[in-house]
């Protein structure tokens, strides 16, 4: 087995250190396009504030969900498709605390208010 040394120098007199920092410079240049590419630059965070509105799944949160939500996440058009995220915490975590869902857009203040008072309100349905 070539040592270290001896392996590096055969890459660089094979390709030629001009062509490996082109390499390395597309590299770069196309990694920094794909992370920014895939990640969108949010509003401000807005912090919930229940708004009044008694709210519940049926007469608050589905319309909201249906437009927002369930276009990548079919399951969510129904109460019990949500309830899973519900149980274990990520669709409050998500949708009101790091507000990164949903991922093409965001929800307005108010939205965020009227999702807040059911979250307050224990997520009825009805």
């Amino acid at each position: 087995m070539k040592s270290p040394s001896t392996a590096s120098s055969v890459f660089f007199s094979k390709f030629g250190l001009r062509h490996v920092f082109i390499a390395l410079t597309m590299l770069l240049a196309f990694g920094s396009v794909t992370v920014s590419a895939g990640c969108k630059k949010k509003k401000n965070k807005v912090t919930p504030v229940c708004d009044g509105t008694n709210a519940t799944y049926n007469s608050t949160v589905k319309s909201i969900v249906n437009a927002n939500c369930v276009s990548c996440h079919s399951s969510y058009s129904s109460y019990s498709g949500l309830s899973g995220i519900i149980s274990n915490g990520q669709f409050n975590q998500h949708v009101q605390v790091d507000q990164d869902m949903p991922k093409d857009g965001d929800l307005s203040a108010d939205e965020l208010n009227k999702i807040q008072c059911w979250v307050d309100a224990g997520y009825p349905e009805n």
